[in-house]
């Protein structure tokens, strides 16, 4: 004959519940950047010690760490004929184009002269 056992109930291990998703502001993600760059730790050990996803902190990092390129800056508040010609870099101070902006991805936004 089968004698009856106890059962003892295991403890069941924890559901993980999902995380909340924290709305941080552009200076909270530069602080978090800096504390990663001074804590030495990789990028996965650091996400994973202050709850962030490495996704966000990739991305917040591409978005912040942008170097502008470097370029003569000429004033478009004064006439053009007014600028300096080193704003010409090629000497044509009589084209067709008064503004010219490159905007990246080969795409350049040309504003005529009136």
């Amino acid at each position: 004959m089968i004698e009856p056992t106890t059962a003892v109930a295991l403890p069941s291990p924890q559901q993980s519940k999902p995380k909340k998703r924290v709305n941080r502001s552009r200076s909270q993600w530069q602080s978090l950047l800096d504390d990663f760059h001074r804590s030495g730790l990789t990028k996965v050990a650091f996400c994973k010690q202050h709850g962030v996803a490495t996704s966000s902190l990739n991305r917040w990092q591409r978005m912040l760490e942008v170097q502008p390129e470097s370029g003569d800056f000429v004033d478009v508040t004064e006439p053009l004929s007014l600028a300096p010609a080193s704003a010409f870099p090629n000497g044509d101070t009589d084209n067709d184009w008064q503004v010219e902006l490159a905007l990246g991805n080969d795409i350049v936004l040309r504003i005529r002269r009136a």
